[in-house]
């Protein structure tokens, strides 16, 4: 039991910190970065939010793949491969002059993201299926403890050696995903296969694709994707434009890291009382509030109010969604059905920085993108109205009868 524990604990560490390399480096860091890199490389806003497309592109491409992958290759070798790949990128970036190299790598970053994201929540969650709740808590922390690292580290490197550019942090992040993807290779177990036929797996995973109810949650996924990169990837800019300090806007990214932290595992235990369909409806609340707020006043509390409300809904987003996917399948769906509804995420994440940066360049300004992101919100309020706290029974029903 003792033994049981400590693997459970030592594979946590490491999938949280790989988590913080593969998507809080990897894809989130972009966000306090893209100043500096958009005056490096003479690209517009538009530019700018379509290399967050691309990133996002390489995520859904390699999303569709998972299931295939993860069944030739085995979990844990997907999960390294996206580690090194990252790692790779992530170093390609301080060499990368070209716009064009740049969308190349961003692509590849978003695949070798997608290559770990899924599979890793799987591989975790099948092992310990009996605390769902508490992993993917702790692991989707990792998400916003890598914003929170991202924007500290930009930011205090910048202070103290000011001939550091966003090349040579880009470089730094490259060094760190390395040492936790060698970390991984030897702590992350592969877990055991408890899949029936091929036969049967297909045809169950085909009926999972086919259930309204686990599409109505993917469809909640799309919009938390298409909303939530708004104000992580335009919030430093839209402060910088509003008077305030790169120092300071840094530091209130930072602080965005911090309250997704908290969020995870607070809405995870305030859905154990009052239901994951409320706790949603929360968190949509939020998003719209934090929205509209520095719209409204561009005043430095405005901007702190929303980097704590916005991100603190997202990590709970991030945990409710893929918990209510979770559970809704037998656990030998469970890789499935993460894969199945990421794929709705990652669409999300492809359409949001485009049309979020075309919104900015036709309205001028970045208040318009966040006026988006509420609207969006909006969407998922209405929509999980819809869903029903007792869907885990029905759905779970038809899968025992299927097998």
């Amino acid at each position: 039991m003792t033994s049981k524990k400590s693997s459970m604990f030592s594979q946590l560490i490491a999938g949280y910190l790989l988590v913080i390399a593969t998507s809080g480096f990897a894809r989130l860091a972009y966000g306090v970065l893209m100043p500096s890199m958009q005056e490096d490389l003479a690209i517009n806003y538009a530019q700018a939010g379509f290399l967050a497309t691309i990133i996002s592109l390489g995520f859904l491409v390699i999303s569709t793949l998972i299931g295939v992958l993860a069944q030739k290759f085995g979990i844990k070798k997907i999960v390294l491969a996206g580690g090194f790949l990252v790692t790779v990128c992530l170093f390609l970036l301080s060499f990368a002059k070209s716009y064009y190299f740049v969308m190349l790598i961003m692509f590849l970053l978003g695949a070798g993201s997608s290559l770990v994201f899924a599979p890793l929540m799987s591989l975790m969650v099948t092992q310990f299926a009996n605390k769902k709740g508490l992993v993917l808590g702790i692991l989707l922390s990792g998400v916003g403890s890598g914003m929170l690292l991202s924007g500290i580290i930009t930011t205090n490197l910048s202070d103290y050696f000011p001939s550091l550019g966003w090349r040579e942090i880009w470089t730094i992040f490259g060094i760190i995903s390395f040492i936790v993807t060698i970390l991984s290779l030897f702590v992350l177990k592969e877990g055991e296969n408890k899949t029936n036929t091929k036969n049967n797996q297909n045809q169950s995973i085909s009926k999972v694709y086919k259930n309204v109810k686990i599409i109505r949650i993917g469809i909640i996924y799309f919009l938390v994707g298409v909303g939530y990169l708004i104000p992580v990837l335009f919030q430093s800019s839209f402060m910088i434009d509003s008077g305030f300090s790169e120092k300071i806007a840094g530091n209130v990214f930072a602080l965005s890291g911090l309250s997704i932290i908290v969020g995870s595992p607070v809405f995870g235990m305030i859905s154990d009382r009052i239901g994951r369909k409320n706790s949603l409806q929360i968190a949509s609340i939020f998003c719209m509030i934090a929205g509209i707020l520095p719209v409204l006043n561009h005043h430095l509390i405005a901007f702190v109010a929303a980097s704590i409300l916005f991100p603190f809904s997202l990590g709970g987003f991030l945990v409710l969604i893929q918990s209510m996917a979770a559970e809704r399948v037998s656990p030998s769906l469970v890789p499935a059905v993460l894969g199945f509804v990421s794929v709705f995420y990652s669409i999300g994440q492809l359409i949001g920085p485009s049309l979020a940066g075309a919104v900015i360049e036709k309205f001028g300004g970045i208040q318009s993108a966040y006026i988006l992101a509420s609207c969006i919100f909006l969407g998922t309020l209405i929509i999980t109205s819809f869903v029903k706290e007792n869907e885990k029974e029905e759905i779970l029903a038809v899968q025992t009868n299927h097998y």
